[in-house]
């Protein structure tokens, strides 16, 4: 799956941890900086890919997410760790990344 939403170049967000989000359209746009992450660190690894969000929060904390590694799709969501967003892998695509 590819990119979903529109991620506007001239709306980002910057979080500690150096990843960069993209808005979809206004600040107020209930998807937020989530829908492209470039530089997203992805939890348990040293890996940082570029994600995208596949759809809208499905609770307060996590957001569904999608990105590639080594041309295989992998799934997952995004939600807020110490420093910043961060990419969790879902338990069945855990092999695809090595974990």
């Amino acid at each position: 799956m590819g990119q979903k939403f529109y991620a506007s170049p001239n709306n980002t967000f910057t979080w500690p941890n150096g990843a960069v989000g993209y808005r979809s359209g206004s600040q107020f746009d209930c998807l937020g900086p989530y829908a492209k992450v470039r530089n997203c660190p992805i939890a348990g690894t040293e890996l940082r890919l570029t994600c995208y969000a596949t759809g809208y929060a499905d609770t307060a904390f996590s957001v569904p997410a999608c990105t590639r590694y080594k041309g295989k799709h992998v799934r997952g969501y995004f939600t807020l760790g110490d420093s910043g967003v961060e990419f969790r892998v879902m338990d069945a695509h855990k092999h695809r990344i090595g974990l």
